[in-house]
């Protein structure tokens, strides 16, 4: 059986997700979505590293506390955040031979994101997120591709993407 998809746009997905289990189609959405994610992650990370890793202090800490979710205060599948994991672990710790006297917690993030009063910002995130949405949409595209013909080929359908429907 040959499964031919090729979803131009975003209406075409849209009307396809629109037709399968409200389960399926959350599942194939939070998919793409998180490997469209994982290019800005990667840059957030490497912005960090280039921007903090020769600082005497740096342990690696906000680059191993930069993660993506799904956001747990909306019930949309169609959210996915690159974050910082807060809280990994409380009490003194000492890191590549620096003193943490707050433990493991990358909390400071957002002070280095967005600024504070006595220090102005230095983003690593928003950047990331601007140099590399293109190739987020375009992983997009292919991981919901890929997910679309996979179900096709498993249920025996045949999707038509110029006409909007499966069959």
């Amino acid at each position: 059986m040959n499964v031919n998809i090729e979803a131009n746009g975003l209406r075409e997905m849209e009307q396809f997700l629109k037709t399968l289990p409200d389960a399926v189609s959350r599942q194939m959405l939070y998919g793409a979505l998180m490997g469209a994610a994982m290019p800005i992650m990667k840059q957030a990370r490497e912005n960090v590293l280039r921007n903090f890793g020769r600082s005497a202090r740096y342990t690696y800490t906000l680059e191993e506390a930069m993660v993506r979710g799904r956001s747990k205060k909306t019930g949309l599948a169609a959210r996915v955040n690159v974050m910082i994991k807060k809280g990994k672990v409380k009490g003194k710790t000492v890191k590549s031979g620096v003193t943490k006297p707050y433990g493991d917690d990358a909390f400071y993030g957002g002070f280095l994101e967005f600024g504070t009063s006595k220090m102005s910002a230095k983003p690593f995130l928003r950047p990331a997120a601007d140099s590399m949405g293109s190739e987020a949409v375009k992983r997009f595209n292919n991981t919901m591709n890929k997910r679309m013909a996979k179900w096709c080929k498993e249920h025996g359908v045949k999707y038509s993407p110029g006409m909007g429907s499966i069959t």
